[in-house]
């Protein structure tokens, strides 16, 4: 604006200026003191009033119209204060909640606690006795050696990583038994009392589908029905890294998973096997998409497995044209997982995982999601489990700022990257599943700096901790 004024006061200066001069010196006049002042200033003054009012008169109204819409938003906000902090608290966070029935894990470290042990005393990997580098010399590796005596003895066509893979897959499967029989029987009277052609599917006689089939009780009476909370579907979820997506078979996979489940009872109408390929970038968001769906699914039970190995020396011989030092890994876990109305006949769920996405305040957070954190931040033992690359500066800087509000410090931390070497296309996966498992205290907690505002908990004890967050 200031501008704009100097410019024409300028503008006008000029051309009256030069108009007086030329005038005056034709005539000959000689100006006096008060002439000069007159016509030089005061003229040019006035004839830049007279151009700038219509200007100034339209931002002097601008003005006055926004000091009185600010000074109503000023009352506004004086008026209700407490309804607009609780508006954006209600905005700000939301939570997912879910109930985990079950939960395995198997890796060099060992199986399930143990791996949380090992990771606090930090298990180096040790010396492949197959796999090599480019000049022909062992490498170190985070092999699992009981996998090479079950290959060993099974007879099998399939070798290489695939194969290790299916083996783990398998495992991990026969870890899940006991929760799969119970979702069995429930899936198996939920259709006899609710779906009457997903009955008559249970209710057909075996030797209908099999010939060879041979009943072992003469008296065979066929099942009543009885009501139970309804259950429609299990869904099984195979969490595979993104550069398995050429090699891997997943007809294959899908008759295997589908011949397991009909062992236990179940027909493959209520079983729905989903295939996922993930890329290492978007690896924690689509872990938590993926959960934030399960959590949805009032009628449905989900497992989840997650399995990567790359104990396969073509693979190896990949990764080592980018570097000499790679320490290839394999893993596997598994979850048995659903939404909290989901209830599952003779079975209870042992953990109850609350996810909050959007948070600002740890310390609210924390209050409200998981009151029992207090004694655990008082005691020495770890109870968080980070995803991050514990020696990156910005994984530091990030962690002490987000954590340093609520009290927890960085012997309160552990993390899981270690367990899986340089097999990182499924490690922060594979690291949250590992949280079951982290402490025998009520609390524990999860977080990766991929999705800085969002915090995991797992508690137990569901009845004495029922939490209904305010949304």
């Amino acid at each position: 604006m200031i501008k704009l004024i100097l410019a024409i006061f300028s503008s006008i200066f000029i051309l009256v200026s030069a108009a007086l001069i030329y005038y005056w010196r034709d005539i000959q006049y000689d100006p006096s003191a008060m002439d000069l002042f007159s016509y030089f200033i005061l003229l040019p003054l006035v004839l830049s009033f007279i151009l700038l009012s219509p200007y100034l008169i339209y931002q002097a109204y601008q003005s006055y119209k926004k000091h009185k819409q600010q000074q109503a938003l000023r009352l506004q906000q004086q008026a209700t204060p407490q309804v607009v902090e609780q508006k954006q608290d209600v905005a700000a966070v939301k939570w997912l909640n879910l109930n985990l029935f079950s939960s395995f894990a198997l890796s060099a470290f060992g199986e399930d606690d143990a791996i949380i042990d090992e990771l606090k005393n930090f298990k180096s990997p040790e010396l492949d006795h197959s796999l090599t580098n480019n000049y022909g010399l062992p490498v170190l590796s985070y092999r699992i050696t009981a996998l090479d005596e079950q290959l060993d003895a099974d007879s099998t066509i399939e070798e290489g990583r695939t194969a290790r893979i299916k083996a783990l897959i398998q495992q991990q499967l026969e870890q899940q038994c006991e929760i799969l029989y119970s979702i069995a029987e429930h899936l198996k009277q939920s259709a006899f009392f609710y779906d009457s052609e997903i009955a008559y599917q249970y209710r057909m006689h075996p030797a209908w589908i099999d010939a060879n089939y041979q009943s072992d009780d003469p008296d065979h009476v066929e099942q009543q029905a009885q009501q139970v909370p309804r259950l429609n579907q299990l869904n099984i979820h195979l969490l595979l890294p993104y550069n398995l997506l050429l090699l891997w078979d997943e007809h294959s996979a899908q008759a295997m998973l589908l011949d397991f489940m009909q062992t236990l009872g179940v027909v493959s109408q209520q079983v729905n096997i989903q295939h996922h390929f993930i890329e290492q970038a978007n690896a924690y968001s689509d872990w938590l998409a993926l959960l934030g769906e399960i959590s949805t699914q009032t009628e449905q039970v989900s497992v989840l497995i997650n399995v990567d190995s790359e104990i396969d020396q073509d693979v190896l011989d990949e990764k080592m044209w980018q570097t000499d030092h790679y320490v290839a890994a394999e893993f596997a876990s598994s979850w048995c997982i659903a939404a909290p109305d989901v209830k599952i006949q003779q079975a209870e769920a042992s953990k109850q995982l609350k996810i909050a996405l959007n948070v600002q305040d740890l310390s609210a957070c924390l209050s409200h999601g998981a009151p029992d954190s207090v004694d655990a931040i008082e005691q020495e033992q770890p109870f968080v489990l980070l995803l991050d690359e514990a020696t990156e500066i910005k994984v530091i800087k990030q962690t002490n700022q987000t954590f340093a509000a609520a009290l927890i410090e960085s012997h309160h931390f552990l993390h899981s990257k270690p367990i899986f070497g340089d097999t990182q296309a499924l490690a922060k996966i594979g690291g949250f599943m590992l949280g079951p498992h982290l402490s025998t205290q009520n609390t524990a907690m999860i977080y990766s700096t991929d999705q800085a505002s969002t915090h995991a908990f797992f508690q137990a004890n569901l009845e004495s901790h029922s939490f209904k967050p305010v949304i």
